[in-house]
């Protein structure tokens, strides 16, 4: 095998595992969720933890990639990945794509879930600072 099928073969590679580790996320994020809204303080330092963990892993695994695409002389971002698609023989080309577009798909949707999150928590916040009578003075936010 040739150093560009071994390139090719491992990004593909580590596409399909950051597909599994994006779908953990969304079930990690939906849990964190549930534990936003009943304040399960300990449980969420242990998920934080583990997403923490799937965070580096998946930041490992970009890393890996963005060196393959440059190596390959390929621009390591999305649309460098669908020229690199766009090379492959057909019938891996519409697997490698389809299987890019569902990685894409997952991180918006990670990107979404923790949107929710982050405001959930924000809003939380609001409220008991207000119930506190902490709530910011308003002349210093101009």
């Amino acid at each position: 095998m040739n150093t560009l099928q071994a390139q090719v073969r491992e990004i593909l590679s580590e596409i399909q595992k950051d597909r599994k580790y994006y779908i953990k996320l969304i079930h990690l994020l939906k849990q964190q969720r549930t534990m936003i809204i009943e304040r399960k303080v300990e449980a969420m330092e242990e998920l934080n933890q583990n997403m923490a963990k799937i965070y580096q892993l998946l930041s490992e695994s970009a890393k890996k990639r963005i060196s393959a695409l440059k190596d390959m002389c390929i621009p390591p971002h999305a649309e460098g990945m669908r020229f690199l698609f766009s090379r492959l023989p057909a019938n891996h080309h519409i697997q490698a794509k389809a299987l890019w577009e569902d990685l894409e798909q997952r991180v918006l949707e990670c990107k979404e879930l923790n949107e929710r999150n982050a405001n959930l928590l924000t809003m939380q916040q609001e409220i008991l600072n207000s119930i506190l009578g902490n709530e910011p003075d308003l002349i210093y936010q101009r």
